[in-house]
């Protein structure tokens, strides 16, 4: 641990001092260390230490607790404070080794908004191109949550680059959300109107527009937006995609 550690280690320290302090006040205890038995104790961990070092077994605790014993086991005041000043330094030692460990990062996940619009039965699609996910294959209208946006602004905004139509968020209705293993979860959402009429507004990204009933989607449909549409058309807002429970 570099000096700059330790120092943060220490400065946690003092500022707990400080706030012990400014509840408790300064506080003056008799000792209650050396008495019968201390010193067996103290020899008894530090044997342990040893026997766990050979074994390759030696903890943090097992460390901390010999120091502990040795200072339970010190009647005289120098010789005590000089086994608690070990103590602290073991303390220290360790909150460092803490620090020095790997922080487990919070589980992220990707969100994506889907748009169905829906005409006579039948669910626009674009055919993709260009992008290098599922190229000539067909999909929904869909696009990844921006930073500080909504996912219902995500959806009317991703129908408005992709297919040209003005969606006022009021006119979305959930319909389907979908965990797709490992990290993606996608929300699916049907627009009761819209204005403008659908065009490609993409055609560097998508090669055509087509209107496909909800029952007889195109066999290149790519398989996470035909399954949701499937999941849609029997109301079912849940369902997990690619897990060990395949869906």
């Amino acid at each position: 641990m570099t000096d700059q550690g330790l120092a943060r280690v220490l400065g946690d320290v003092a500022a707990e001092r400080a706030a012990q302090d400014a509840r408790w006040g300064v506080q003056e205890f008799p000792d209650g260390t050396g008495g019968d038995g201390t010193a067996a104790a103290a020899d008894a961990a530090k044997r342990q230490v040893g026997e766990a070092y050979a074994a390759g077994e030696l903890t943090w605790r097992d460390v901390l607790h010999e120091e502990v014993l040795e200072a339970f086991a010190e009647a005289d005041p120098g010789r005590l404070r000089a086994e608690l000043i070990q103590v602290a330094a073991v303390a220290v030692k360790w909150v460092q080794a803490l620090d020095r460990r790997p922080v487990k990062q919070r589980f992220r996940v990707i969100v994506d908004v889907h748009v169905l619009l829906v005409r006579d039965g039948r669910v626009l699609l674009g055919r993709r191109a260009g992008t290098g996910y599922g190229d000539g294959m067909w999909h929904l209208p869909s696009g990844h949550l921006e930073e500080g946006e909504s996912v219902v602004d995500a959806a009317c905004r991703e129908a408005r680059e992709e297919v040209g139509v003005v969606i006022e968020p009021g006119d979305l209705a959930f319909a389907h959300v979908m965990h797709r293993a490992p990290e993606r979860v996608g929300l699916f959402f049907v627009a009761r109107k819209w204005t403008g009429e659908p065009y490609n507004a993409e055609p560097g990204k998508c090669a055509e527009l087509g209107w496909w009933p909800l029952e007889e989607l195109p066999a290149d449909t790519i398989d996470y937006p035909a399954a949701a549409l499937r999941h849609v058309a029997m109301s079912e807002p849940f369902a997990l995609h690619e897990w060990s429970t395949k869906t």
